[in-house]
């Protein structure tokens, strides 16, 4: 598994990146939190495919997971679907020391950090994106939000996550559309970088579109 730091004066974690983090969440874990109570939120598309492996590593490590489903795209990353993951959340009384779990791409780990960062004044927020792009940028630096009438991310708050687990094995089941848009965003940090690390993404390019996943994690 590869690791990478992110340091800050208030809050520091780390960035797991490796295959097979969703269905071994349960391992991971009890480095980041000490509760038995586990909040997920994800969206209906997301939720389809992991949801049920990440709540069953959850339960074999003796977690007791409590998830809510939210509807997919960014019409529903609103003040609505924020009202449902707070009822769903509270009637299920979770508490401050109950960490959430973001399952999916950049407008789930948006909605979901934005509850975290608001719900019984803050809970441990920690990010599981699912999309390249959201790997290599929405679940980093706490960037949270939900849109409003006067415009995207018009509401939000900076709230680092306690952790993110970047499982690049999800990426398997990624529309081609979402994988370049994620390398997109790749090419961007490269170029920003050093020219080193954008010659070798020139040059290995075909590794990532044919999810070479040893490729995808190094990246």
């Amino acid at each position: 598994m590869s690791i990478v730091m992110v340091t800050l004066p208030d809050a520091s974690y780390g960035i797991s990146v490796r295959a097979g983090l969703i269905a071994g969440a349960g391992h991971v874990l009890p480095d980041i939190v000490d509760t038995r109570k586990v909040a997920i939120v994800t969206d209906k598309n997301v939720g389809a495919i992991y949801l049920e492996p990440l709540q069953a590593s959850l339960r074999e490590h003796g977690y007791e997971p409590i998830s809510v489903t939210i509807e997919t795209g960014e019409d529903h990353k609103t003040f609505e679907s924020v009202q449902k993951v707070y009822d769903q959340l509270l009637a299920a009384r979770i508490e401050r020391s109950t960490p959430m779990i973001a399952l999916g791409g950049g407008i789930v780990g948006d909605l979901a950090g934005f509850v975290a960062a608001t719900i019984l004044r803050g809970i441990p927020l920690i990010q599981m994106p699912t999309s390249l792009l959201a790997m290599v940028d929405s679940s980093v630096g706490g960037k949270t939000g939900v849109n409003h009438k006067a415009g995207k991310n018009m509401i939000g708050a900076f709230y680092q996550p306690a952790a993110v687990l970047a499982d690049v094995e999800s990426l398997k089941t990624l529309p081609a559309r979402e994988l370049r848009a994620g390398l997109a965003e790749c090419i961007k940090h490269d170029i920003i970088m050093d020219g080193e690390g954008f010659n070798r993404l020139e040059k290995n390019v075909a590794k990532a579109l044919s999810l070479d996943l040893e490729f995808l994690t190094s990246l």
